[in-house]
């Protein structure tokens, strides 16, 4: 990764974070990395010292759970292998239904790790989710999505360092 062009490194890092290529782009400027930790770390610091703006704006780049429409390719895999591209109609429609009422309270999707997770686990986090404060969301959500990429970054350490060293 140290050795990585800005091209090569964009390309491998920029989707870690949801549509966010700024992130891989800013933390590449801080090379070189100790570990994969340190330049996760870096990362998530160039999104804490973003305005508020810029963090709505990164949560908004996530879709609705459960949903068809276009998506990354890392949000398309990461719901299906939860199940969620599959629910039955009703459930389909409950879940679009809390997407809704989430969005509508809080201004961004509903964003959660869905690794690990089955659809009723899902449903009952947003549910839960729904309770929280403005503020308490916000951070929640953050922190998902630094989860989310970390799963990413992991997964990609697993499919291309197989060959290759830090």
């Amino acid at each position: 990764m140290n050795s990585f062009t800005k091209e090569r490194y964009i390309a491998s890092f920029g989707d870690l974070f949801e549509h966010s290529s700024w992130i891989a782009e800013a933390a590449y400027h801080k090379r070189p990395f100790d570990s994969l930790e340190q330049m996760h770390a870096f990362m998530i610091k160039v999104v804490e010292q973003s305005d508020e703006e810029k963090k709505m704006t990164l949560l908004c780049h996530h879709p609705d759970l459960g949903s068809r429409l276009t998506m990354s390719e890392h949000s398309v895999n990461e719901q299906k292998g939860a199940g969620l591209g599959t629910l039955p109609a009703a459930e389909q429609q409950e879940l679009s239904r809390d997407n809704d009422r989430y969005k509508g309270k809080f201004g961004f999707p509903f964003i959660i790790a869905v690794k690990g997770k089955t659809p009723e686990e899902i449903g009952k986090a947003l549910k839960e989710r729904l309770e929280h404060t403005p503020e308490e969301e916000f951070r929640t959500a953050l922190e998902e999505v630094y989860l989310i990429s970390w799963y990413r970054l992991t997964s990609w350490m697993e499919q291309n360092m197989t060959e290759e060293r830090v």
